[in-house]
């Protein structure tokens, strides 16, 4: 719906540690070190090189592989301009949270002072 600007800088996630995830029935929230958080309300996958999860709102279960990424540290970040946010991290991991609803909000990412809503 909202799409990454063009000029968005989000290297402020790289190096961040993953310290919590939250799951509910309708949303997921990866939380970092320095107040930083992705929340999650669209969908996401989640790869650990061997196998694929997708997580859709209503199948909390689905999100649960993503816990193999605490205590990890993002590495690489990459925005596309059609939404798509993707996160390497430090054991091989990836997320990729792509922009998923035409009509509602996909994800946010804040960090104190700055809200990014996709």
């Amino acid at each position: 719906m909202y799409r990454l600007k063009k000029d968005v800088d989000l290297s402020f996630l790289n190096g961040r540690e993953l310290i919590q995830v939250a799951i509910g029935m309708y949303q997921v929230i990866f939380a970092f070190d320095e107040d930083v958080t992705i929340s999650i309300e669209g969908m996401f996958t989640y790869s650990d090189g061997a196998r694929e999860t997708v997580w859709k709102p209503a199948t909390p279960d689905a999100a649960a592989s993503a816990l193999a990424l605490l205590g990890t540290k993002v590495e690489q970040t990459e925005g596309e301009e059609n939404g798509t946010l993707t996160l390497t991290f430090s054991n091989g991991g990836r997320l990729t949270i792509p922009d998923s609803s035409q009509e509602y909000e996909s994800y946010q990412i804040t960090r104190p002072g700055e809200t990014i809503v996709v």
